[in-house]
């Protein structure tokens, strides 16, 4: 679990953090978080909470979180992502909450 809720983090999220592959929850919400949502947060496979909430994330989701198939959380609400919601996240069989608003 890594919890940075509300931890005044700025800057993007650097692409290493695919290298978290054990990782099983990720809460980055209410932060200054900027730029896209790494690609390479699709290597984090035994991801089940993915929490991005109130950031400046700008972008569009990328399809590669599509490869997280044991997620049942993903909530990435009031960011200024845009573009289409990535047809791979049909993949996520577990997904059980999904929210994306204000963006």
């Amino acid at each position: 679990m890594l919890n940075a809720y509300d931890g005044s983090l700025t800057g993007s999220i650097p692409p290493e953090i695919g290298n978290l592959t054990n990782l099983n929850w990720l809460e980055l919400s209410q932060n200054q978080l900027t730029d896209a949502i790494p690609s390479t947060i699709g290597n984090l496979a035994s991801l089940t909470d993915l929490d991005l909430d109130s950031n400046q994330l700008t972008g569009s989701i990328p399809p590669e979180i599509g490869n997280l198939a044991n997620l049942q959380i993903l909530r990435i609400p009031s960011n200024t992502l845009s573009g289409s919601i990535p047809p791979e996240i049909g993949n996520l069989s577990n997904l059980k909450t999904l929210v994306l608003y204000e963006n």
